[in-house]
C-alpha cells in the first residue's frame, strides 16, 4: 500500500495549502524510508528515528516538527482505519516535551530590534531583495501569501495589498505605508523590464521566483549580520516568519489595540471572525497602522546602496 500518497490525497481533500503538505511529506517521507510498513511500528522504532534525527545534527524544534508531521500522519491511518492506535502522541509527551515545551527560551521566535531590522533592510542585495522584506515587515504577512502575490495586488490608488485567500488567513487586505510604497514603486519599474509572468516576485530572467528563495535571501543576511545560526534554535535563526512576529511585536509595543493587530495579521481566532472584525473599521484600522508600524529606512527613504558602488545584485542571487 502506497501510504504516502494516500496521506497526501487526504491533505489535499482536506484544504490544506501546498506548502503544508509538501512539509508534511518531506518529514514523514523519510520516517517510511526507515519503516516500510507504519502498521509495526513500535516504541524502540520511534528511538531510532529520533536517534538519527539527532545523529543528523538538526536543531531542537526541526526535530519537534519532523514528529509533528509523523503524529499527524498517524492520526491519518487512525482514522481510515489503518492502524489500530497512534503510537507517536506518548512518545512525544515522554522524550521530547522540552523540544515542545513554548516556554523554552530556544524555542521561541526570534524578534530583532529596529535597528537591527534597518541593517537587514540595508544588507539587500538589489530593489527586489529590498522589496520583499519590506513587504514581510511592513505587512507581516507569511511566506506563503508573499509568494503567491501578483503584481496586480498591489494597489496603490486604495493603499491597500489584495492577499490571496488562504485557510488560516482570515481577510485579503493589508496596509501600505509610504516607506512600502517607494520601494514597491522602483521594484515594479524594475520589474516591467524582465516580466514573462504576473507573478510579482520575479527572477531576472522574468520567470517566477522560487518559493525557497526569501528564507535564502534573509538566511544569507542573517548570516552576515550574526543574527541566524543555520544549525541554532529557533531563537538563534532569522526566517520569514521572524518578520511576521517582529511585526507583530512591535504592533504591541506601540500599544495598538490587540483587536486591531488581530485584523492586520488576518488571524483566524477561536471566536467567530465576524464577532471580532465587525468592531474594527478598516480605516481606523489604517491610521492606527500608520501610526505604529515603525520606519526603517534611512531618511527621506534613500536607498542603503545609493551613492555606493552597483552591487551585481538580482542577476546573480536569482533561485
Amino acid at each position: 500500500m502506497n501510504y504516502l500518497q494516500r496521506f497526501i490525497d487526504d491533505c489535499q481533500a482536506r484544504g490544506l495549502t501546498r506548502h503544508t503538505i509538501e512539509t508534511y511529506v518531506s518529514e514523514v517521507k523519510p520516517f517510511l524510508m526507515a519503516n516500510r510498513d507504519p502498521e509495526i511500528v513500535r516504541t524502540e522504532d520511534l528511538g531510532a528515528f529520533l536517534g538519527s534525527l539527532k545523529a543528523k545534527g538538526l536543531c531542537n524544534s526541526t526535530i519537534a516538527g519532523y514528529f509533528d508531521a509523523i503524529n499527524v500522519f498517524y492520526a491519518f491511518l487512525v482514522y481510515y482505519k489503518l492502524v489500530q492506535s497512534n503510537p507517536v502522541g506518548g512518545f512525544v509527551k515522554r522524550h521530547l516535551r522540552r523540544l515542545r515545551d513554548p516556554n523554552e527560551e530556544t524555542n521561541r521566535r526570534q524578534c530583532i530590534s529596529v535597528q537591527d531590522m534597518a541593517l537587514v533592510a540595508s544588507a539587500a542585495h538589489d530593489i527586489r531583495e529590498l522589496a520583499f522584506i519590506m513587504m514581510l515587515v511592513k505587512t507581516g504577512i507569511r511566506r506563503g501569501e508573499l509568494h503567491d502575490l501578483r503584481a496586480e495586488d498591489v494597489d496603490f490608488k486604495r493603499g491597500i495589498i489584495r492577499i490571496p485567500p488562504k485557510p488560516k488567513r482570515s481577510h485579503n487586505k493589508a496596509f501600505i505605508d509610504d516607506e512600502l510604497a517607494a520601494v514597491l514603486v522602483e521594484y515594479l519599474a524594475w520589474r516591467k523590464k524582465r516580466t514573462r509572468s504576473d507573478w510579482l516576485w520575479i527572477s531576472s530572467r522574468g520567470g517566477r521566483v522560487h518559493k525557497d528563495y526569501y528564507g535564502k535571501v534573509i538566511a544569507r543576511i542573517g548570516v552576515v549580520l550574526g543574527l541566524h545560526d543555520p544549525k541554532g534554535d529557533l531563537c538563534d535563526r532569522l526566517t520569514p516568519h521572524c518578520f511576521r512576529h517582529w511585526f507583530t511585536t512591535m504592533l504591541r509595543r506601540a500599544n495598538m489595540n490587540p483587536e486591531i493587530i488581530m485584523f492586520l495579521r488576518g488571524d483566524h481566532h477561536v471566536v467567530a471572525a465576524w464577532q471580532i472584525y465587525d468592531h474594527v473599521d478598516s480605516e481606523e484600522a489604517r491610521q492606527e497602522y500608520l501610526r505604529c508600524i515603525p520606519r526603517i529606512l534611512t531618511p527621506g527613504g534613500v536607498h542603503p546602496w545609493e551613492g555606493a558602488p552597483v552591487r551585481k545584485g538580482a542577476q546573480n542571487h536569482d533561485l
